[in-house]
């Protein structure tokens, strides 16, 4: 149930004037660009589909394989050389250590990734980076940008969880070609891949929780198909612990059950794929995704009958040609979207009237990048461009009013990206920039019934720097400096599902980011890891924040000035069977408002510190995990008078394989702590899950792993 979410708008927002930073920007890119000697690798063909290079428009997925943590797999090769000298980290979906897949579980191993929940599994789920709002974090799915005009917040519950293999998370500044350039950084969920897959998966646990999941794959040839099928639901009847609307006040709290919790959701991906040469690769994918849930509200005051259903059809097709071995390479992607949902409270359950409304947005872009020739060793550079064409057809605010006409939104986007490799690659000087031009048309009912509307033209732009320069022995220092602005979307100016009321009246967030830290790979007799460490400072502007304006709803507000910075810490290591993967953040995030009330508080629902910490076992047919989770005490109003208190939350699990099938059984919160990460929005408590997996797919036919 979505309820929280920053984003930014703003009304007229000329060209920014080029200051000291953009003078460097712009004299760095016209060196690296006439200073052209050879850079990109040529790509490969692996399973059909294509292995990009450094292309930062995102071309076809390579197949991703989940390994033990300090081996370098496909995406982490790639999303490196689309972001040379960022802070990027990837994960696998964690399916052999965890029965039940959720995306929320597998970003949070991450550092730097706080997910918020509001309630149990299948409730809205937010995530942020780096203490940055939600919405200043672009998600993407396979490269198509899921952040909209529509939808500035993405739910992480709304994603096909069944469907994802892997997950780049890029902190701080983020590849120009992964969309709008938000200040928090951007993940990238990359979806099955296989050709050869043939696999099928069943669980099943507490609170009516089960999954259920199948891929077939076949390959003839350049021609490769991919069929993947999957759904989730649970009751979410736990328990939990009801302090009765009174806070303040324990003695007359009680345990209650959770009810209306109920979701189910249904994914299905195919995708084809084309690659009868390095020179010549191309795919299509269609997505469906459908969904439909109980609205439970807060524990201390339960909605019984609320109802909430979406479903979304994604279609996208990506090309990449090269005429010759050592020319460019041409890259095209083209996506269509649409998304449908509704929202049913007859009784006015929720504190908003009867509310019976059906919305309904539509997507639609292209993108073409240019990515220089093979034998460029010396400099590398892409030029792209891309269109974004988006509507909104959201329902009036009260029950019985007409629904507004559809409020527009058109984007135009160039970028240019260029690396300078110095001293046999040991000196990488990095600098991008990204313009958005956009134009919409606003238009929203007030609850008197009479139409508003806002024309609007802004030009938003992204310019970054970075370099990274190699040390020895594997160790290497990075540095990055950027600068993102983001406008405020339609479900912030006119609210969303029943949680968050509309504010037409918000103004842009602007931010200015910088990090600098080391990142050390090496081995030592049987001992692999990899370390990282960075430190990020963040200075924003009318961050925007959600203050409660109801007992189950929020309205965005903004704040005049937010300091933010921290230090993050990684560390993989394996050796023998053990693998080990550690991460923490310390996070300092205060208000800096000219409000003398709020000036020096800290922001609601940013925890100082947080880390996570899993070791694993695999020897041979058997499979043995623990992970800690701790998170540090949150305020939970910008006030700074309610406080959310610390927690640690302990999980294990157990598996055996039996050659072609696989058992796993896992426990999450073992310690059966009754948590909230949001007042009035309990979290499960223990739960017991198991899985069965069947795998037929044929070993000679798996991508070979990288050690």
């Amino acid at each position: 149930m979505p309820f929280a979410a920053p984003v930014r708008w703003t009304r007229r927002f000329g060209a920014l004037s080029i200051g000291a930073k953009d003078a460097v920007i712009e004299l760095l890119t016209a060196f690296l660009i006439h200073g052209a000697e050879p850079s990109a690798p040529v790509a490969s063909v692996r399973d059909s589909l294509v292995a990009p290079s450094d292309s930062g428009a995102v071309a076809l997925p390579p197949p991703v394989v989940v390994l033990p943590p300090v081996r370098v797999d496909a995406a982490l090769d790639r999303a490196r050389r689309r972001a040379p000298t960022a802070f990027v980290t990837t994960l696998g979906a964690g399916r052999d250590l965890r029965a039940v897949s959720s995306i929320g579980d597998a970003v949070i191993e991450a550092a730097g990734v706080r997910v918020t929940q509001y309630g149990g599994m299948g409730a809205f789920s937010a995530m942020s980076l780096r203490g940055a709002p939600p919405g200043q974090v672009t998600v993407l799915l396979d490269g198509v940008p899921l952040s909209s005009a529509a939808h500035g917040v993405v739910d992480l519950a709304r994603l096909p969880a069944t469907a994802v293999e892997a997950i780049e998370v890029y902190r701080g500044a983020a590849p120009a070609s992964l969309g709008l350039p938000t200040p928090g950084g951007a993940v990238n969920l990359l979806t099955r891949a296989g050709a050869s897959a043939r696999t099928l998966r069943v669980a099943g646990g507490s609170f009516g929780t089960g999954e259920a999941q199948g891929s077939l794959g076949a390959r003839n040839g350049a021609w490769s198909v991919l069929a993947h099928g999957g759904w989730q639901g649970s009751d979410g009847d736990f328990r939990y612990r009801d302090d009765n609307g009174t806070p303040l006040e324990p003695a007359d709290d009680q345990l209650s059950r959770r009810a209306n919790a109920r979701f189910d959701a249904a994914s299905l991906l195919v995708r084809g794929g084309y690659a009868p040469s390095e020179r010549v690769q191309a795919s299509s994918r269609i997505e469906y995704f459908r969904r439909g849930q109980g609205v439970p509200g807060t524990g201390a005051t339960p909605a019984l009958t609320p109802r909430y259903g979406e479903d979304r059809v994604l279609v996208t097709s990506v090309a990449r040609f090269m005429r010759f071995a050592d020319g460019p390479a041409v890259e095209l992607r083209g996506s269509v979207a649409r998304d449908h949902s509704r929202l049913r409270d007859t009784e006015g359950k929720l504190g908003f009237g009867r509310v019976d409304t059906r919305e309904r947005f539509d997507d639609a872009g292209g993108s073409m990048e240019l990515v220089s020739p093979a034998r460029f060793d010396v400099l590398s550079f892409h030029v792209g461009g891309a269109f974004r064409e988006e509507a909104a057809r959201p329902a009036a605010p009260t029950a019985g009013l007409p629904d507004p006409p559809p409020s527009r939104r058109a984007t135009r986007s160039a970028w240019l990206v260029a690396d300078l490799h110095l001293a046999r690659d040991r000196v990488l000087l990095h600098a991008a920039r990204r313009w958005d031009r956009q134009r919409e048309e606003v238009r929203d009912t007030r609850s008197t019934g009479a139409l508003r509307e806002r024309a609007t033209a802004r030009t938003l732009d992204a310019p970054q720097l970075g370099a990274r320069l190699g040390i020895a022995g594997g160790l290497e220092l990075k540095g990055n400096w950027s600068r993102a602005s983001r406008a405020p979307e339609f479900d912030e100016l006119f609210g969303i599902d029943g949680s968050v009321t509309g504010n037409p009246t918000l103004v842009p967030e602007h931010a200015e980011s910088w990090d600098a830290g080391l990142a050390w790979s090496s081995a030592w007799r049987g001992l692999r890891w990899s370390a990282e460490w960075s430190h990020h400072a963040t200075h924003a502007r009318d961050l925007v924040l959600f203050e409660r304006s109801s007992p189950r709803g929020a309205r965005p507000e903004n704040v005049g000035v937010a300091r933010l910075f921290g230090e993050e810490t990684s560390v993989r290591a394996a050796w023998r069977r053990l693998d080990l993967s550690v991460s923490t953040a310390w996070l300092s995030a205060t208000d800096r408002s000219p409000i003398s009330f709020y000036y020096g508080r800290r922001l609601p629902q940013r925890a100082e510190r947080e880390s996570h910490a899993r070791l694993a076992w695999r020897d041979g047919t058997w499979t043995a995990a623990c992970d800690i989770h701790y998170l540090s005490d949150t305020f939970l109003h910008r006030a700074n008078f309610a406080r959310a208190p610390s927690r640690t939350l302990v999980g294990a699990s157990l598996g055996r394989r039996f050659r072609a099938l696989s058992l796993l059984v896992e426990g999450r919160n073992l310690g059966d702590r009754l948590v909230e990460d949001v007042a009035g929005f309990p979290l499960p408590g223990r739960m017991l899950l198991v899985s069965l997996a069947l795998d037929l797919t044929a070993p000679e036919l798996e991508p070979r792993r990288t050690p």
